[in-house]
């Protein structure tokens, strides 16, 4: 079918915060767009002031703000017609129109304008301004929190008495004499299969394509997880496929990096057209970067098969980007002072922030103690050697003495765990954060998702930090990226082979096991693989719960749940029920007893479907052992071993 207007997709990079400059990007694509004849151009969800802006979005002074910017766009309508995402503040004529919490009523709304104009509907409802369509379906799960701050669509039909139907027009684009109806919608208003009303989805695209619509509009501001587009594609198949008629429907995303405080979320932009058939047809080829894609008459609109991507190459783009793109949390021109152990956790963080910021900007500090083996410290200096960064060691023996000295003057001494934390507080607090004051940099958080969920680590030592660049990830995927980086990416071996364990997680005599170095032939606690594995089944965004985890033991089925080999299980020792129960509530006791610690960790990268920091939200308390899982641990006791079936 022929294309009967040309429309660009601008998949830009919004920074959060900082409306000026994204409205002059705007403006300078918009340009951009006219000079290439565009007759609509498609900005996302949110693009004025960002999305992720937290309980700014309640001080009615800053949204008036980013409203003050629908002007200038206004004005760089003429000749084209544009539409973006923006707050919009209820300013209805029949009155002030409260929130559910009193406070004044706003939307994340669509503006459409074209030629200084906002343009109309094909039936203007009374209700809604004209050319501004909220938002009809807000998420409110992992860190979304659309309904904490804004009115839906559906709210207002019900504030008025009238069908959804009813507020559900087509924009009426302007192309020559003819006037072309569009559908506009906003990201989650495509995943519409998981809200009902009277038992059946409340599909969007069907409602506007029965209204008139001849092609959809989505703009999004749609988080990168991975196998999202595929997910995406999933979606908009299943909206051709309950509809009785489709139509091409375009997807526009933005890129860049956000934040709620607590994580650090990366956008992939994956800006799509897909055809009647409900295939994707057109893709960007810039992942992750700006694209100003532009579909004319002369674009093809047959079927593509998106391309699966590698899991872990997938996570190392998100880590890398959300480093690289940070600026707007880090400021420009970051620069970074990390501990570097001689472990694979340091090594892999350092490693990502050469990749993403060069090696001038990155300082590497080891920190020995009479605990550090000569191994250790040999693959630390390794390492910086490899990656061309400053080194710098500083022994903390002398400050460790001072401090038992000063702690030990009331005659009480200091425990072994006391001496223990005492070494990781001198290297976080003493050393390497007065050395990002020195410097001008910041310090980073190490540690990895099973440590982070373990609150394996010293408040006020190795668990502060700026930014945790690898705390969504599990100890297997810090392994599996090692290896990904040397392999893939430098293609030699920059992180040291002698961290890296084999399948089972053993290691040969001359390698180093993961450890603290905190005491004498310290290893970590950790039954790694199989932890990584329990942690991502209990934390997934479907979690499992610890009963779960029991009645896969006793039916014979939890490798197979985990996605984990029998040998594995044999290598720590799981196979025997006692040992699986033990191993079971020392895990999941250990998790909930360091909450506290969790609240009070660095923004993480996001990269998982359920990470610590705001998508995990907890609350301390005390461990409630339920009923179900008092009668399964006693029928556990009475296995003989794990393949009794």
């Amino acid at each position: 079918m022929a294309n009967d207007m040309t429309i660009a997709l601008a998949q830009m990079d919004v920074i959060p915060g900082e409306p000026r400059l994204n409205v002059d990007k705007m403006i300078s694509m918009i340009q951009k767009a006219k000079q290439k004849s565009v007759d609509l151009i498609c900005f996302p969800e949110m693009c004025v002031g960002g999305y992720l802006l937290g309980d700014k979005f309640l001080e009615d002074a800053y949204c008036e703000e980013l409203m003050s910017y629908n002007d200038e766009l206004l004005d760089a309508s003429e000749n084209i017609a544009i539409c973006y995402g923006n707050i919009y503040v209820d300013q209805n004529k029949n009155g002030y129109h409260p929130n559910k919490d009193g406070r004044s009523r706003k939307y994340n709304a669509v503006y459409v304008m074209q030629n200084g104009s906002y343009v109309e509907r094909i039936e203007e409802n009374g209700i809604l301004p004209q050319g501004v369509q909220p938002k009809t379906l807000l998420p409110n799960y992992r860190f979304f929190d659309d309904e904490r701050y804004f009115f839906s669509l559906p709210d207002v039909a019900m504030d008025f008495g009238r069908n959804l139907q009813d507020l559900l027009s087509p924009f009426q684009i302007l192309i020559g004499n003819k006037k072309v109806p569009i559908g506009v919608e906003l990201c989650e208003d495509l995943w519409c299969h998981d809200y009902r009303c009277c038992g059946e989805p409340i599909n969007i695209t069907k409602i506007l394509i029965e209204a008139g619509a001849e092609k959809i509009i989505n703009l999004s501001a749609s988080p990168w997880t991975f196998m999202k587009n595929n997910a995406r594609d999933r979606r908009v198949k299943y909206l051709k496929d309950n509809s009785d008629k489709f139509v091409k429907y375009y997807y526009v995303n933005c890129v860049g990096v956000q934040n709620n405080g607590k994580n650090i979320i990366t956008f992939d932009g994956g800006s799509t057209v897909y055809n009647e058939k409900g295939d994707p047809c057109i893709l960007s080829n810039k992942g992750w970067e700006e694209d100003l894609m532009i579909i004319d008459k002369n674009s093809s609109f047959q079927s593509k098969v998106r391309e699966t991507g590698n899991t872990i190459r997938e996570k190392y783009k998100a880590i890398y980007y959300g480093l690289k793109q940070s600026g707007n949390i880090l400021g420009n021109d970051p620069k970074f002072v990390i501990g570097l152990s001689g472990g694979l956790d340091s090594s892999l963080v350092a490693t990502l922030l050469v990749l993403a910021f060069g090696k001038e900007k990155v300082i590497g500090v080891n920190m020995p103690s009479k605990y550090n083996s000569e191994k250790t410290k040999e693959a630390a200096r390794i390492l910086a050697h490899n990656l061309g960064i400053t080194y710098l060691v500083l022994p903390i023996e002398e400050m460790v003495k001072a401090n038992k000295n000063t702690l030990e003057k009331d005659d009480q001494l200091l425990s072994e765990f006391n001496l223990e934390n005492v070494q990781a507080k001198i290297r976080g607090t003493s050393i390497l954060s007065n050395l990002s004051a020195k410097y001008n940099c910041f310090f980073t958080n190490n540690g990895n998702k099973v440590e982070i969920a373990l609150g394996y680590a010293t408040l006020y030592g190795d668990w502060g930090g700026a930014i945790s660049p690898i705390g969504d990830l599990t100890k297997t995927e810090v392994v599996e990226m090692c290896n990904y980086i040397n392999n893939k990416v430098f293609r030699d071996e920059i992180i040291p082979k002698l961290l890296l364990p084999d399948s089972l997680w053993r290691f040969r005599k001359e390698q180093i096991e993961p450890t603290a170095e905190l005491k004498s032939n310290q290893v970590d606690p950790m039954k790694f693989g199989y932890h990584c594995k329990l942690l991502e089944a209990l934390t997934n965004y479907q979690k499992k719960t610890i009963e779960d985890i029991m009645q896969w033991y006793l039916e014979g089925v939890l490798h197979e749940k985990l996605g984990i080999s029998k040998k594995l299980m044999s290598r720590w020792e799981i196979t025997d029920p006692e040992e699986f129960i033990r191993d079971l509530e020392w895990f999941y006791n250990t998790i909930q007893k360091n909450v506290f610690k969790r609240v009070q960790a660095p923004p993480i990268i996001l990269t998982s479907k359920s990470s610590y920091g705001y998508d995990i939200r907890e609350s301390i308390l005390p461990i409630l052992k339920t009923k179900k899982f008092i009668e399964l641990k006693g029928k556990i006791a009475k296995m003989k071993n794990y393949d009794h079936m």
